[in-house]
Parts: structure tokens; C-alpha cells; sequence
């Protein structure tokens, strides 16, 4: 059976609480309107499906947050979505990595577990391995204290199934939002 990967290309973290999550809710509807389809939520994050460029989408939403006090933590763009095993990972970064000028430097930042099946059984890898092999599908210098972008890499469940949300960020694309 293959595992149908879900489309969004916009992760929203929020402040834990039913009541942040309906304001956060409200608030991206009321900034992005007919442009953003709410796709899926768990755990103080929501996922959304941008009709427009999802870069643009997460600025409009970190935009007013803060002012108008809106208990967001983080709005990330998410350039692909693929399953949660190495390989399709370090594909979906082979992909991205030519959008890092020749002079750029990069770090890896993942979040969560990856996956890579050996001899038929699914293993889950140590964040060290699998943050070496996806950094070698970038041929650029690392830098991991002020890189110019960041391959994030963010794995997420959806009931049974679990995907990889892949992104080339600037590093203040995944900055902190709120004051707390």
C-alpha cells in the first residue's frame, strides 16, 4: 500500500491551549482568507494548504501576530512534503539545494525522527546520521551558527501516517514569534 502524502506547504505553531488554537485559527483565516485551506492540526501545531506562495503566506501571518496578540510561536513554509524515510528526504533537499547561491553557506535543522528501511524492517535513525546524509545532498559550506539558509526538516504524524515537511528557510523564517 502506498502512503498518500498529504498536500500543505504552511505549518502554524501556537502556544498550547484549545483557546490559542481558535484564535490562531481565526487570525489566519482573517490574514490569508480564500488564499489558505486548513489541512490537519495536533499538539499546538496546524497545518494549512497556501494558494499562493508560502513563503509570502508565513510573512503575512508572523506579520501582525505579535501586535495584535495572537499566540503564534512559529509560521513556517514547507516547499515539499514527502514521507518520512531518508531517502525521500534527501531527494527533496538534491531538489531544493541549487536555490543556495554558490557562495551561501547552510545548516540542517530537523525535527523529529526519519526513517530508512533495512532488509525489510523499518528503522527509525539517530538524529546525527540523518542529519550527515541529508547534508551531503548540499554542496555548499556548512555553518552552523549564522548560516545563510537552513534546510529545515520537520517530521510530523498524521493519525497513522508520518511525513517530512522539507523547506529552504532564511534563518529569521524560523524565528520566534511571540514574546513567551
Amino acid at each position: 500500500m502506498r502512503l498518500r502524502v498529504p498536500e500543505f506547504n504552511l505549518i502554524v505553531v501556537h502556544e498550547p491551549g484549545i483557546e490559542n488554537y481558535a484564535r490562531v485559527r481565526d487570525y489566519v483565516k482573517q490574514v490569508l482568507g480564500d488564499r489558505v485551506i486548513y489541512v490537519y492540526s495536533y499538539q499546538s501545531v496546524v497545518l494549512y494548504k497556501c494558494l499562493d506562495d508560502p513563503h509570502a503566506c508565513a510573512e503575512a501571518v508572523r506579520r501582525g501576530s505579535l501586535e495584535a496578540g495572537i499566540p503564534i510561536v512559529k509560521a513556517i513554509p514547507v516547499d515539499a512534503v514527502t514521507r518520512a524515510d531518508v531517502s525521500s528526504v534527501r531527494e527533496s533537499v538534491r531538489r531544493l539545494a541549487d536555490r543556495i547561491p554558490p557562495s551561501g553557506t547552510f545548516r540542517v535543522t530537523l525535527k523529529g525522527r526519519l526513517e530508512r528501511v533495512e532488509e525489510g524492517y523499518t528503522v527509525e535513525l539517530g538524529s546525527d546520521e540523518a542529519l550527515r546524509e541529508i547534508a551531503e545532498e548540499v554542496d555548499r559550506p556548512v555553518n552552523l551558527t549564522r548560516p545563510d539558509w537552513v534546510v529545515y526538516v520537520r517530521v510530523i504524524r498524521m493519525g497513522l501516517a508520518k511525513v517530512a515537511a522539507v523547506a529552504l528557510l532564511r534563518p529569521h523564517e524560523l524565528e520566534r514569534v511571540s514574546a513567551g
